[in-house]
């Protein structure tokens, strides 16, 4: 394939990327006298479709929901039926859907017979401005069935910020999700065809969810925080997904894709979050060390008359106070988690409430 016709490849590829979410799992294997895979680091497995493994699949165990084959090709020589009967068939559970790129058709039969056999969906793909059109097509044949049957589910998506207008008509950037679900139509006469007349939704401030935790009901030693079941922090006292650039606020690269072990590092086993990642609701305890300001910590002890005048009266004792401050101790606590999650979305609650040992 080369030409106009790999550049509309290339654009299809990319366009079916653009509809998968993190739920999603992809690869991508290129194939002519031999096959490869894009890339060599994803080989022989499928990757979550989050953005940094798209856009990696794009330049060089999957799901149970619907499982999916996307063939793009300027033909096929034959229909490669022993092949599907083999591994596909008779229960044909990974639907094939087939893309013919470029006007000629000589092959089609084939291409054709591939997609109709393996309950996917057949597409002739001419030109670049035939792409977006025809590659949505899928989306309709893997929605029929839920639509028929009702099973639709109500879509959170990843978190995002945006700016908000608040009542004092200041602007301002907040992490934000959004809630959403299709609209179909129940017509009898339709009933069997899955049309999609639109969409509903709504957008959630990620500070709104929070409220599910009121920091005055913590203590001054436990703090809330949020995940999503893909194990990435929606809020968190350590995630800061903005910096400063002048005078104005912009997001960080990647603010949205910090995964729970860089913020709670003390779970090296992952057992927090493996338990949080399937929506279980329990508790854990892990021993954690912390360092403090040596000069703060005097303030808890009051051991004995010097230690009380250096906390109160730091002038007084400026070069010793200094020394005192500018050492740390560690500080060996233990941190108690309570988690669930919070039903109907795919999100995680935990409360986390520190002891000293």
């Amino acid at each position: 394939m080369k030409g106009l016709r790999l550049t509309i490849a290339k654009h299809t590829i990319n366009t079916i990327l653009d509809t998968l979410g993190e739920n999603d799992f992809v690869n991508i294997i290129a194939y002519s006298d031999y096959v490869r895979y894009v890339e060599p680091c994803f080989k022989g497995i499928l990757v979550q479709a989050d953005l940094d493994n798209r856009e990696a699949a794009a330049l060089g165990q999957g799901s149970l929901c619907n499982q999916a084959i996307m063939l793009i090709t300027d033909g096929a020589m034959e229909d490669f039926q022993d092949v599907f009967q083999e591994f596909n068939w008779p229960d044909r559970r990974v639907r094939v859907f087939t893309y013919l790129i470029g006007r000629e058709m000589t092959f089609a039969e084939n291409v054709k017979w591939i997609a109709c056999n393996n309950k996917g969906y057949y597409t002739h793909v001419s030109t670049l401005a035939d792409v977006q059109e025809n590659v949505m097509e899928y989306l309709h044949v893997l929605s029929r069935p839920m639509v028929i049957n009702h099973d639709h589910d109500i879509i959170w998506t990843e978190a995002y910020m945006d700016s908000v207008l608040f009542n004092t008509q200041a602007q301002s950037l907040l992490m934000m999700t959004s809630v959403a679900m299709p609209v179909f139509s129940k017509k009898e006469e339709t009933l069997s065809h899955g049309i999609l007349l639109g969409v509903v939704g709504t957008d959630v401030a990620l500070r709104e969810l929070m409220r599910l935790a009121p920091r005055y009901k913590l203590g001054i030693q436990g703090y809330a925080f949020l995940i999503t079941n893909n194990g990435y922090i929606l809020s968190h006292p350590d995630l800061r997904p903005l910096y400063k650039e002048g005078k104005k606020l912009k997001p960080k690269p990647n603010y949205n894709s910090v995964d729970l072990s860089e913020v709670e590092w003390e779970d090296t086993e992952e057992k927090l979050r493996t338990a949080m990642v399937k929506g279980e609701t329990g508790t854990l305890s892990l021993d954690v060390r912390t360092s403090v300001d040596k000069g703060v910590s005097l303030v808890l002890e009051h051991s004995c008359n010097l230690t009380t005048a250096l906390v109160l009266f730091p002038l007084c004792f400026p070069s010793i106070f200094l020394i005192c401050a500018s050492q740390r101790r560690v500080l060996f606590l233990r941190n108690d988690y309570f988690y669930t999650d919070i039903k109907e979305t795919p999100f995680r609650l935990v409360f986390l409430c520190q002891i000293p040992i």
